[in-house]
């Protein structure tokens, strides 16, 4: 089976020894511009920069741009236990810490971390297009408690309630206990996700 990407991906593998590996391939396609006769492309993450004087990610010589990739390992115990990551550009952080918790916090398996209601501040400097960000404004998912939505309304928040599953990432994430060596992963419903063994 052969497949392209035209988007950002997630894998995220743990092997029978706890070897762990996370990775968000991304931005190797359009806009790609070659770098001369390098044979080598040239992404859009340069677009992450901001113009704005005295911005921490102020266009500068010698320095790189913030990037919204985020694959992520979590040790327990000083041990591998959590590979995880998403797509999804400034909402991947997000992400990842909600699933993170739901785990770590909440007793969740990897499957029920990615599935639960997941919320999205679209109150950032965005890392994209026009670098705008909306103050207070929550993405959730309608599946959030009403008496939730209700006290982060209280709170100041402007909420904008998707679908059921509208939130704009898809995680995948596997976790490994070294003392039965048993593997169990997770894949997002969101996104073309699979979970698999072998």
């Amino acid at each position: 089976m052969r497949a392209s990407a035209t988007d950002t991906t997630c894998v995220n593998v743990i092997d029978k020894d706890g070897n762990m590996m996370s990775a968000t391939p991304s931005g190797a396609w359009i806009p790609a511009v070659i770098a001369g006769d390098t044979g080598v492309p040239l992404t859009q993450r340069a677009q992450a920069f901001v113009l704005t004087p005295g911005h921490p990610n102020q266009l500068a010589p010698h320095k790189h741009p913030r990037i919204t990739l985020t694959p992520t390992l979590a040790l327990k115990d000083g041990r591998p236990w959590l590979a995880f990551s998403t797509p999804g550009g400034d909402s991947q952080d997000q992400t990842l810490l909600q699933i993170f918790l739901n785990v770590a916090d909440f007793g969740m398996n990897p499957q029920e971390a990615v599935e639960a209601p997941r919320f999205n501040s679209e109150a950032m400097y965005s890392s994209f297009d026009d670098h705008s960000d909306q103050s207070l404004l929550l993405d959730v998912e309608k599946r959030i408690p009403q008496a939730v939505l209700d006290q982060l309304q209280a709170r100041g928040h402007k909420l904008a309630i998707g679908s059921d599953w509208s939130n704009p990432t898809a995680a995948t994430m596997v976790e490994y206990d070294p003392a039965t060596g048993v593997i169990c992963g997770g894949a997002d419903v969101r996104g073309h996700r699979y979970a698999l063994a072998w």
